[in-house]
């Protein structure tokens, strides 16, 4: 059996404290702009429910980790020690303006993840907001780090896949994302593939190669190869710097295809006439 407060333990092995969350999650401020009453499900450590509060929201979290608990309250937010889905349950249906939730529905199997969702939908006003954001898993960094680090982590959920399940539960203008302050060149600034691709160098010019010489004798020469030079083998070489180029181009954006941030979002209102 896992001890309760073993993801606590995790948190703090690998550094993490609520300042953390308040870099990370700034973010999704601007995706909660006229919303008040705010849930964090699964709120950790209560970073984020603490930038809630001090950006004016009432706000408040809830997790069942008792180290997690413990620090929430440390910070002085309103928390709850509870099992996220019977708290979900214990609420009045539309008692809510929104809900956050980041780097839950990885923890959860799929019927969970439904259930909450469904859970959702009824705790939120007409035309709240639920926000999910979990590891992307078009990213390799998410892959190759943060998910397989993870003890309790169940299954990757594409953001497709979640808006699905909040359109099939009911929730309308479902749209995704990713959360730019988690790509790998801010968090990870050494991060391989963020120079995978490096710039080619400016090509040499033909009078770079060969520099005109200072003899006037030497010149009379010069002049002729320049000419051989811009006419019979500077065709060639601009078509293979061109290739270069074409390479170049083709490995950046696979570079920037893998160097995906390791974060994605999920967002769902719920209609204001359901």
């Amino acid at each position: 059996m896992i001890p309760p407060d073993l993801d606590y333990a995790f948190l703090k092995y690998i550094g993490v404290d609520p300042s953390v969350a308040e870099k990370v999650h700034r973010f999704y401020l601007s995706h909660l702009a006229g919303y008040t009453r705010i849930l964090d499900l699964g709120a950790g450590m209560g970073g984020f429910v603490k930038l809630l509060c001090d950006a004016g929201k009432d706000a408040y979290g809830v997790d069942s980790d008792p180290g997690c608990v413990a620090e929430a309250r440390a910070l002085g937010v309103p928390f709850v020690d509870a099992d996220i889905i019977d708290h979900l349950r214990s609420l009045e249906e539309g008692s809510l303006d929104a809900i956050f939730s980041a780097h839950l529905v990885e923890h959860l199997p799929y019927d969970i993840a439904l259930d909450l969702i469904q859970l959702a939908y009824r705790a939120l006003r007409p035309g709240g907001r639920l926000i999910l954001a979990t590891p992307d898993p078009r990213g390799l960094i998410s892959h190759l780090e943060f998910y397989h680090q993870h003890f309790g982590h169940v299954a990757f959920y594409h953001p497709q896949l979640l808006t699905f399940f909040m359109d099939y539960c009911g929730f309308q203008r479902t749209q995704i994302g990713e959360n730019p302050d988690t790509s790998p060149d801010r968090i990870m600034p050494n991060h391989p593939l963020a120079k995978l691709a490096p710039p080619l160098p400016a090509p040499l010019t033909y009078r770079e190669i060969l520099p005109r010489p200072q003899s006037f004798w030497r010149r009379l020469v010069w002049v002729p190869k320049m000419w051989l030079v811009r006419w019979l083998v500077r065709p060639y070489t601009d078509r293979l710097m061109g290739r270069l180029a074409q390479d170049e181009q083709l490995l950046a954006a696979y570079s920037a295809a893998l160097n995906r941030p390791f974060e994605c979002y999920a967002i769902g209102d719920k209609a204001v006439d359901p």
